[in-house]
């Protein structure tokens, strides 16, 4: 018998975790929006992994700092969105409402034939992303073996000449073109 076979200790886990989710997004507006994260300053190793288990205010006299910058905007921010949405469906799983079913959906644009992108597993706690493991090998086929080809653009329409024709000199005169190529 495991700890989250009790129907009350999941809907407190489940509320709890949605509210990690809610504080969540609180942190990605202020990592996306105003460029700024709080982190703890002191051992390193902690330190990296801080801006994810900081959730509350500094105080006076506190390691916490706070820091500003483009590291906020581009990475920290939708980093703290990601984990907010993963929080809020996996508390909603926990609680008993449709959560990750519903970021199917989404992902998946309402389309309820297509497979499953993300799947959480109630009885420990964990996440898997069946999308990536599907979405790996053409990944690696776009990335690593297609080769660029001349003569299309990167829409696929077909290319006659990668420049066009001069039809003036600096001077401004026209040229004739030639008939014979």
């Amino acid at each position: 018998m495991s700890f989250l076979s009790e129907p009350i200790v999941r809907i407190i886990l489940g509320l709890l975790v949605i509210a990690v989710g809610i504080s969540f997004i609180w942190k990605g507006w202020l990592g996306s929006v105003l460029g700024r994260f709080t982190y703890w300053s002191g051992f390193l190793p902690f330190t990296i992994i801080s801006p994810w288990l900081v959730h509350l205010p500094q105080g006076k006299r506190s390691l916490i700092k706070t820091k500003e910058g483009m590291l906020a905007h581009m990475v920290m921010g939708p980093s703290f969105f990601l984990c907010a949405v993963l929080c809020i469906c996996a508390g909603a799983d926990l609680v008993g409402w449709p959560g990750t079913k519903t970021l199917n959906l989404v992902i998946n644009g309402m389309d309820t034939t297509k497979p499953t992108s993300i799947s959480f597993n109630e009885n420990n706690g964990r996440y898997d992303f069946p999308l990536l493991k599907r979405a790996s090998a053409k990944f690696y086929h776009q990335v690593f073996e297609h080769r660029v080809d001349e003569t299309h653009d990167l829409l696929g329409r077909k290319i006659d000449q990668m420049l066009p024709e001069q039809t003036t000199t600096i001077d401004g005169a026209r040229i004739q073109k030639s008939q014979g190529k």
